[in-house]
């Protein structure tokens, strides 16, 4: 969702031996990166494109407001809350319901390794939030269990469930009310990925690509 990916792939050739060796095609600062972008140098190690999974602001901070988009924003200059990929949303039960209203008119990066066929859709924000508070979900375990920020709040044992409506709306229901839900969803913990690129990866065998090789 976000243009500048090209620009910032290269950061890749700082992963670990592991995810250099799982991750294809190779990421190289080549001549066509050079001349397109350019290469950012960070003083740490990169074992993560997914800010679901990181432990340390440098993913956070750096990446991911360059490759992803989550629901809500937070408006720098009156700190509320607003609307990013969903267009609008509803407060129900007391607050024990969020129900989520998304644009039409996103659509996720293409690159060498995935061509998105759809927009955006309720699909891919239920595959987000499924895979971070299901612990049976298929994707949980993928890359380790770990979420940190979401289970430094013990978030998972709060969601009931995630579902989709329709195609453009989704449902978040919580065992209580959480006055702070809205704002945990924006975020860049909250980014949601693609549920189409995370098919094409499950078809190929190849999962582990998900949090390495980001489409965003």
């Amino acid at each position: 969702m976000r243009l500048v990916l090209s620009s910032l792939i290269v950061i890749a050739g700082l992963l670990s031996s592991q995810a250099t060796a799982a991750a294809a095609p190779e990421q190289t600062a080549s001549a066509d990166i050079r001349d397109s972008g350019f290469v950012y140098c960070v003083s740490g190690q990169v074992n993560t494109f997914n800010p679901q999974k990181a432990s340390s602001g440098l993913i956070v901070d750096t990446l991911a407001a360059q490759l992803y988009d989550r629901l809500l924003d937070v408006d720098p200059y009156t700190y509320r809350l607003v609307p990013e990929l969903a267009e609008s949303w509803e407060v129900l039960d007391n607050g024990a319901t969020y129900r989520f209203h998304l644009r039409r008119d996103v659509s996720f990066q293409k690159t060498a390794w995935f061509t998105p066929t759809r927009k955006l859709n309720a699909d891919d924000v239920v595959f987000t939030f499924q895979r971070i508070f299901d612990r049976r979900h298929p994707w949980h375990n993928i890359n380790g269990s770990s979420f940190p920020y979401f289970d430094s709040l013990q978030f998972a044992d709060n969601v009931k469930s995630v579902r989709k409506l329709d195609n453009n709306t989704v449902e978040f229901r919580l065992t209580q009310p959480d006055a702070s839900f809205l704002w945990h969803l924006a975020t860049h913990y909250a980014s949601v990925m693609s549920a189409e690129y995370a098919a094409q990866l499950s078809r190929k065998d190849r999962q582990e690509l998900l949090d390495r090789q980001p489409v965003g």
